[in-house]
């Protein structure tokens, strides 16, 4: 994911981190004017990428599909699909209703720094100099947002900043001033302040501080320019305003990449989060939180990516994690599931749980993957690296050069430490949007999602919805343009030939199967025999998407028998309904 921001001055939108005020202004970053390309802190937070070749690429064997066949075990007991996998970020209720989504995320990294209370004041941190601002808006942006995801029919899933300091008003001068290029290690255990840097003066300048619990009476209306904003009551105004889950805000995630509070937002917090930091940070939030909402689920620890899962922030020392003092000082263990071990202890002992499902981040970081790029090896390569969301004999192709196997490590982990957690995957994206490379990823990444049993996810932010990769989309949560959807329960599909992958479902309210099949291949047709085991009369069409288009169109069939044909980099919908 990388930043954008204008060349010239102003305050405008981002694309990465999020300004999560640019949803009710319509499409994101698509003005006019020049625009710079900063690296992402995502690929700053890796291990030494410059020490680490990255794999050759394996040698591309795809099967012979000139005969391919596809077996249905439309009888099994299955799995249910979450429906909330299918959710984006940033979203107007045009694109929701488009795309048939069913979450829309609040967060990014500008999240960290809103100021509820004010409605309409955040700090842009290092996305912008610094620097306040209101994004255009007025009144409050964060109550306009739900009521846009609630008109679209989607959840809303808010991000609750935790950082301790909020932006103190909308002035775009107001502007952190003599920020260091990173942070670092704090002081002293518990210190705000870095080897050449103090935050308190920025911090008077910008902020207010922001704290978990109100000590005093909770209100719908706090002053706007209040001396200090309290999280929990943002909670208590959002379900006053807007119902408990699951009538108003479903999802409650705390705050966003706080691994790379020092590299964002190192302005007001310099100081490098230790594993300790973490975990009392996210229980101090999480319980206020909760207890104004208990039925609301809440997420963390929202992590940036591969290297946050091993180690924490503070780990990166002066030598870019090599000795990872803070790890060893917690017994050699990886970093998150430490946390979720401490999370579970602690919940044990207040008796209530704060945390319902494990939240990460994840971008495919494979080089040219997660852009627009759609040279040859570039598409190739974007659907290869799908494998790493659940092949363990997968070598990432990438810095990481190693089996990533992210949902079942990570389901690993959840039934290690924490038992009955769910699991949330809040900002992905596998680039390729207006490409045919970029379909068949994301078809493939959503039907993954479903079949390895993610509880919730949000692409970042969403997929145009005619765009290749938005008809991909549609394909599961609104495949007919009248709301058909994939079905809820995930039933076992094999391919007999590699190069065509496929995904299966019954729904649980209906006689009917959908099989979404994607041909790998650039330049191979595939033929393909559909094998359901139905034996019934059934009737069934086709909605395919061609390479490169944004268009879902709609084929009859004979029958449920008939030969399919795939062609070269595209993805199909298959529904049979009995009877």
């Amino acid at each position: 994911m990388s930043h954008q921001v204008r060349a010239r001055g102003g305050f405008t939108t981002f694309l990465a981190g999020g300004l999560v005020g640019a949803v009710l202004g319509g499409a994101i970053g698509l003005g006019g004017g020049a625009y710079v390309l900063l690296k992402h802190p995502h690929f700053a937070s890796r291990l030494r990428a410059d020490l680490l070749a990255p794999p050759a690429a394996p040698p591309i064997a795809y099967g012979d599909l000139a005969n391919v066949t596809v077996t249905v075990d439309s009888f099994s007991s299955g799995h249910p699909i979450s429906r909330f996998i299918y959710g984006v970020a940033a979203a107007d209720p045009a694109t929701l209703i488009a795309l048939g989504a069913t979450v829309d995320r609040w967060g990014g990294n500008s999240s960290t720094s809103y100021n509820w209370a004010n409605g309409h004041a955040w700090n842009a941190a290092r996305d912008w100099e610094f620097r306040n601002g209101n994004y255009g808006h007025k009144g409050s942006a964060a109550d306009d947002f739900v009521t846009a995801a609630l008109a679209g029919g989607a959840v809303p899933l808010i991000t609750i900043p935790s950082i301790g300091f909020v932006a103190k008003n909308d002035n775009n001068a107001t502007q952190s001033v003599g920020v260091p290029a990173q942070g670092g290690a704090p002081l002293a255990p518990g210190s705000p302040a870095i080897a050449g840097y103090d935050p308190t003066s920025n911090r008077l300048l910008t902020s207010v501080p922001s704290l978990a619990v109100n000590p005093g009476p909770m209100t719908v209306t706090p002053a706007p320019s209040a001396a200090a904003v309290y999280q929990d009551q943002w909670a208590y105004e959002l379900t006053k305003k807007f119902g408990a889950a699951p009538k108003g805000v479903g999802y409650f995630a705390i705050d966003n990449e706080p691994d790379l509070w020092s590299i964002v937002h190192t302005d007001v917090h310099p100081a490098r989060m230790s594993y300790a930091d973490m975990l009392s940070m996210y229980e101090q939030y999480a319980v206020a939180v909760k207890a104004q909402d208990p039925t609301a689920l809440l997420l963390g620890p929202d992590l940036s990516g591969w290297t946050a899962y091993w180690y924490s922030d503070l780990d990166r020392g002066a030598d870019n994690f090599a000795t990872h003092a803070d790890r060893n000082a917690h017994g050699g263990q990886a970093f998150l599931p430490w946390w979720l071990g401490q999370v579970a202890a602690a919940d044990k002992q207040r008796g209530s749980r704060s945390l319902d499902l494990l939240d990460v981040h994840y971008y495919p970081q494979a080089q040219g993957v997660f852009s627009s790029a759609h040279d040859p090896s570039t598409q190739a390569l974007r659907i290869r690296s799908v494998r790493s969301l659940f092949d363990s004999s997968y070598r990432d192709e990438s810095w990481i050069n190693t089996q990533v196997d992210l949902i079942p490590r990570l389901k690993g982990w959840i039934a290690q430490q924490y038992p009955g957690t769910g699991l949330a995957i809040t900002e992905y994206s596998w680039g390729g949007e207006h490409d045919a490379s970029g379909a068949v990823a994301l078809a493939e990444v959503l039907g993954t999602f479903g079949k390895q049993g993610v509880d919730a996810a949000t692409y970042w932010t969403y997929p145009p919805p005619n765009s290749p990769a938005g008809a991909a989309f549609r394909l599961y949560r609104n495949f007919d343009g009248h709301g058909a959807t994939f079905g809820d329960i995930s039933i076992p599909v094999t391919s007999n030939q590699s190069g065509v992958a496929v995904f299966a479902a019954r729904h649980s309210d209906r006689p009917e199967v959908d099989v979404v099949l994607t041909n790998e291949t650039p330049d191979q047709k595939a033929n393909v025999h559909l094998k359901l085991g139905l034996t019934g009369k059934a009737t069934a069409t086709q909605f395919q998407v061609a390479a490169g288009s944004s268009q879902i169109v709609p084929t009859p069939l004979a029958s449920d028998s008939d030969a399919l044909t795939l062609p070269p980099y595209s993805v199909t919908l298959v529904r049979v309904i009995e009877g």
